[in-house]
């Protein structure tokens, strides 16, 4: 797994690649952690095009991420979320919780406004 991280307008851009398993999961969970610990109402966008396969772990650290997000005030969203990644989202119920859009344009608008 691979994890990039890029601000954008004031939100951030973290774009995923590969499969978060294991202690990959811990690894993204730190890295969202440095990123989310200095700043109050963050806007965190997810780009899952490039995610080929996620456990529970995975799942629960992004759930983390969003409940982090939401008790500073901010927000969390995806976008391109692949067929495999959308039906655990689905099944696990998980989809309505967080936000997601089409583009990442739309997103950056979605979320700023």
């Amino acid at each position: 797994m691979s994890i990039d991280v890029r601000g954008r307008d004031g939100v951030i851009v973290v774009t995923l690649t590969g499969r978060i398993i294991g202690p990959a999961g811990g690894e993204l969970r730190q890295t969202l952690n440095q990123q989310l610990e200095n700043i109050d109402a963050p806007k965190v966008l997810f780009d899952l095009g490039e995610v080929t396969r996620i456990d529970s772990s995975g799942l629960g650290t992004l759930v983390a991420t969003q409940v982090t997000v939401a008790r500073k005030g901010g927000r969390a969203a995806f976008i391109n979320i692949g067929e495999n990644i959308q039906n655990l989202l689905v099944m696990g119920r998980l989809i309505t919780v967080f936000e997601s859009y089409d583009s990442e344009e739309e997103a950056i608008v979605g979320l700023t406004s």
